[in-house]
C-alpha cells in the first residue's frame, strides 16, 4: 500500500494548546504585575499600621480626656439635704512635679520617661452613703487632729438616740478610710486616716461613734502631715504646708467621709508610661484602670479664685508650690476654680531601621498626639 497524507481538519487545528513560547511570555508578564503588586503592598502596610497605631493613640486620648473632664465637674460633689455643709474647701488637688530650667526628666536612648516628667491629680468627692457628722472630745467640747481619737455625733444633734444607730453609722468608717474635716464656715479643713473601723461608747447619756485614726503633725502652728512618705494623706492634700489647715474642730464643724479619684501616670516601666485612674470604693477597696499607654506628657494647670479679679495673676499655674492670686499662698487647693489638663501620647517606638521618621516634639522615632482642655469644676464655685 502506498502511504497516504491523512488532511488535517482545520477545526482540531484551531483547538490546539500554547506553545512553550508563548507560555514563558504569559508567565514573565504575571511574574511582573505580581511583583509590582506585592511590592505595592509591602510599602503600604506600614503606611496601614502607622495611621492605626496613631488612630488607637487618637481615640485613647480623646476616651481619657472626656473621662477627666467628667470627675472634674464633679470634684467637691454631694449635697445632703437637711445639712448644712460649707462647699467643700478642696476638691482638685494637684501635685506637679516641675522640672528645673535647662533640666530633662527624660534619659537614654531610645528616650525613657521618668515620674518627674509627670504631674497627678486627686479629685475629693464625699461617700453619699454615709451621712455627715459633727465631732467632738466625747464630752461636749472641741477635738484636736494631733491626738488619734474623735467622737462623732448625728449632724445637728447630740448624741445618737439608741445605740443601734450608733452601731449602724460606725458601719460606715472602715480602716484605712480616709475622713475630710471641715470647720463650720468652710474656713479650715484637714485630713485623718483611720487606723481601725468605726466603733460606739456611751459618755453619760449620749451613744456616740468613736474614731481612730493618724495624727497630723504641726510646723510654724499650722497642722499639716508635711509628710507624703507618712502614708497618712493618701491624695495629697495636707502633705503640704498652707494656710487652710487647721487643728480644732468643734461639734459645730463636720465629718465627711471621702470617696477620691486620682489620676497619675505609672512609670513603673519607663519605656511605657501609663496613665491610671484609681477610685476608691465605698467599701475601702482601690479600683485602678488604664486609661492610654505610652504617654509621655502630663501636666495640671490651675486658674486660682481672686476676689477682684476672679482669676490669677498667672492665667494657669503648673506650680502648685507657687500659687499666687494677689498674695502668696502655695499648696492652697480651696482657690482652685480652673483646671487644665494637657496630655501628650505616642505611638509604640520602633527600633527598625527602615522607620526614618523622627518627631519634632523630642525626635523620638514615633509619631505624637496630643490634647488639652479646660474644665472647671462647678461644685467649687457656688459662693463665689
Amino acid at each position: 500500500m502506498r502511504n497516504q497524507k491523512v488532511p488535517i481538519d482545520p477545526g482540531r487545528q484551531a483547538d490546539a494548546g500554547f506553545t512553550m513560547v508563548e507560555i514563558l511570555i504569559a508567565m514573565a508578564i504575571f511574574l511582573a504585575v505580581a511583583g509590582g503588586a506585592f511590592m505595592l503592598l509591602a510599602k503600604s502596610q506600614p503606611l496601614f499600621s502607622q495611621q492605626q497605631s496613631l488612630a488607637e493613640v487618637n481615640i485613647s486620648l480623646r476616651n481619657s480626656v472626656a473621662q477627666i473632664q467628667l470627675d472634674i465637674a464633679n470634684a467637691g460633689a454631694n449635697y445632703y439635704a437637711g445639712v448644712n455643709v460649707p462647699n467643700y474647701p478642696v476638691g482638685v488637688v494637684v501635685t506637679n512635679n516641675v522640672v528645673a530650667t535647662g533640666g530633662d526628666c527624660r534619659s537614654g536612648a531610645p528616650l525613657a520617661y521618668g515620674a518627674n516628667c509627670f504631674d497627678s491629680m486627686s479629685i475629693i468627692t464625699a461617700d453619699a452613703a454615709t451621712p455627715p457628722t459633727n465631732p467632738s472630745n466625747g464630752s461636749g467640747g472641741c477635738a484636736v487632729t494631733s491626738g488619734t481619737t474623735l467622737y462623732l455625733d448625728p449632724a445637728g444633734s447630740t448624741g445618737y438616740t439608741t445605740l443601734a444607730a450608733a452601731i449602724t453609722a460606725a458601719a460606715s468608717f472602715l480602716s484605712g478610710d480616709q475622713i475630710l474635716l471641715v470647720k463650720s464656715d468652710g474656713s479650715q479643713y484637714t485630713t485623718v486616716k483611720l487606723t481601725a473601723a468605726g466603733g460606739t461608747t456611751t459618755i453619760g447619756a449620749n451613744k456616740l461613734v468613736v474614731l481612730t485614726h493618724s495624727a497630723t503633725t504641726t510646723s510654724s502652728g499650722i497642722t499639716g502631715f508635711n509628710a507624703a512618705a507618712s502614708g497618712n494623706d493618701t491624695y495629697g492634700m495636707t502633705t503640704n504646708v498652707n494656710s487652710m489647715l487647721g487643728e480644732q474642730y468643734c461639734p459645730t464643724d463636720y465629718v465627711l467621709r471621702i470617696l477620691p479619684i486620682q489620676y497619675k501616670v505609672d512609670s513603673t516601666d519607663p519605656t511605657n508610661p501609663t496613665l491610671t485612674r484609681t477610685v476608691a470604693g465605698t467599701v475601702q477597696t482601690l479600683s485602678q484602670k488604664t486609661l492610654a499607654t505610652q504617654i509621655i506628657g502630663f501636666k495640671i494647670g490651675v486658674s486660682l479664685f481672686n476676689n477682684t479679679t476672679d482669676t490669677d495673676t498667672t492665667t494657669y499655674s503648673f506650680d502648685a508650690s507657687s500659687y499666687n492670686n494677689g498674695n502668696s499662698i502655695p499648696y492652697n487647693y480651696t482657690l482652685v476654680r480652673s483646671v487644665m489638663v494637657s496630655i501628650i501620647g505616642r505611638t509604640k517606638p520602633t527600633t527598625s531601621p527602615t522607620y526614618v521618621f523622627r518627631n519634632s516634639f523630642d525626635s523620638g522615632a514615633y509619631e505624637i498626639q496630643g490634647v488639652s482642655t479646660v474644665i472647671n469644676p462647678r461644685n467649687m464655685s457656688m459662693n463665689d
